[in-house]
């Protein structure tokens, strides 16, 4: 068994194959209108409501872990997940796919800004995108806190980052502090007992 298992991200990476996760990304990508938050949700619909590939309790680590990086979120997450799903190989493929619809629909507004930017309809389009975001990111945000704040001091965590956001405090810095935070205070009993446990046998 220990043979088989060689070299994969997980039993995940047969649930869903290559082309599969490429196409789902694709898919992902020629929709996701808004960035993160509209991304978030789709990909929670994609991969862990309809396919079951993964759970909400992992979408909300792969945020966590890239928003310690700088550069476009959204394509970190993917990038991640994709690496999850199917090694090196899924996230190169799960990237250039995600990526790929932006490029081609930013070239084309290149070529066409003048024309489009004159339009009477656009800024009213612009705003209604907006505000479905917004009500998208919302909507997601709360999914994720229900699988993941379960405890008093995670919500506590929760309420102060959401509050200190409001300060301008790098987001960084705050998913460092609540990191601190939880292994002060949220690591498992029996990790800490451990090394007590050993010494008096």
């Amino acid at each position: 068994m220990t043979d088989q298992g060689a070299g994969k991200v997980g039993q995940r990476v047969s649930a869903l194959p290559l082309l599969r996760l490429g196409w789902v990304f694709l898919k992902i990508g020629t929709t996701a209108f808004g960035g993160l938050g509209a991304a978030l949700a789709l990909i929670e619909r994609e991969l862990v409501d309809r396919r079951g590939v993964l759970t909400k309790e992992e979408l909300t680590e792969a945020l966590t872990f890239t928003k310690l990086l700088p550069g476009s979120t959204v394509v970190q997450v993917v990038s991640y997940l994709g690496y999850r799903l199917g090694g090196w190989t899924g996230s190169a493929l799960a990237t250039a796919a995600f990526v790929l619809p932006s490029a081609v629909g930013m070239t084309l507004l290149a070529v066409l800004y003048v024309a489009v930017n004159e339009l009477p309809g656009v800024t009213g389009v612009l705003k209604g995108l907006a505000a479905a975001v917004v009500g998208l990111l919302v909507a997601t945000t709360f999914r994720l806190g229900q699988a993941n704040v379960k405890e008093l001091l995670t919500l506590v965590i929760a309420g102060a980052a959401f509050a200190v956001a409001f300060f301008g405090v790098n987001a960084a810095v705050i998913v460092v502090v609540a990191g601190l935070l939880g292994v002060l205070s949220l690591s498992p009993p029996t990790a800490r007992q451990e090394p007590q446990d050993g010494g008096g046998s």
